[in-house]
C-alpha cells in the first residue's frame, strides 16, 4: 500500500509539473493595434524558420477595425508576422519577433502610399526616403510585393522619393518629388 501511494504521490507531481510546463510554454503575447483608417482581416504569425506565412491567425469574420486590437498567444519562438488589409494589401511585416509587445498599425493623421506591382517579376527590394540616404530596404526580408499585388506604406506627411528592385537589385522603377498628404498610387509597370 505504501509503494502505491508513493507512485500515485510522484504521478500526481510528475502531472502537476508538465502541467506548469505547458502553462509556461505559451510565453510570448503579440497584440496588434490598428490605429489606421485601413480595416485588417489578416494577421499571419509563422516561425522565422517556414516557408511560407501559413493560415491567418485572426479568427474567422474578425476585423479589426481603426481602434481595435486582438492578442495573440503563442509559444516561446521567432515569428515572422504580415499584415494585410481586408482589400487584401500588405500594410505591415516585420521578421524575427522574438519578444511579447504591441504592434501599432499605423497612426493619426499618416498619409498611404500604395505601390501596385503590374510587372511580371517579383519586387523584392523596396526603398523610400525623404533625403539622399536610401536607407533600409522597407520589406524587411520578409515579403516581397507579387505581380499584380499592391503593398500599402503608411507615412507621415511629405515629399519622398521611392526606388522598387526586383529579387536581383536591378531597379525597376524610381519616383522623385512625389508629395505625399493622402493617398499616392504608384504602378509599376513593365
Amino acid at each position: 500500500m505504501i509503494a502505491n501511494g508513493v507512485a500515485l504521490r510522484w504521478f500526481l507531481i510528475g502531472g502537476m509539473l508538465l502541467l506548469l510546463g505547458a502553462c509556461q510554454s505559451t510565453a510570448l503575447e503579440i497584440t496588434v493595434e490598428n490605429q489606421s483608417d485601413y480595416p485588417i482581416c489578416e494577421v499571419y504569425l509563422s516561425p522565422a524558420e517556414a516557408t511560407d506565412f501559413g493560415e491567418n491567425r485572426l479568427p474567422e469574420n474578425k476585423t479589426l477595425l481603426s481602434g481595435d486590437r486582438y492578442t495573440f498567444l503563442l509559444e516561446t519562438d521567432e515569428y515572422d508576422l504580415l499584415v494585410r488589409t481586408c482589400a487584401e494589401e500588405t500594410i505591415f511585416s516585420a521578421a524575427q519577433v522574438t519578444q511579447s509587445g504591441t504592434i501599432i498599425i499605423g497612426a493619426a493623421g499618416q498619409a498611404a502610399l500604395k505601390v501596385h506591382n503590374q510587372t511580371a517579376v517579383e519586387i523584392c527590394y523596396l526603398y523610400i526616403s525623404q533625403n539622399e540616404d536610401w536607407g533600409e530596404d522597407r520589406l524587411g526580408r520578409v515579403e516581397s510585393i507579387l505581380p499584380g499585388s499592391t503593398r500599402l506604406f503608411l507615412l507621415p506627411p511629405g515629399t519622398y522619393r521611392a526606388r522598387a528592385q526586383d529579387c536581383e537589385e536591378k531597379t525597376l522603377a524610381e519616383i522623385e518629388g512625389v508629395l505625399l498628404e493622402a493617398t499616392f498610387d504608384w504602378t509599376i509597370s513593365p
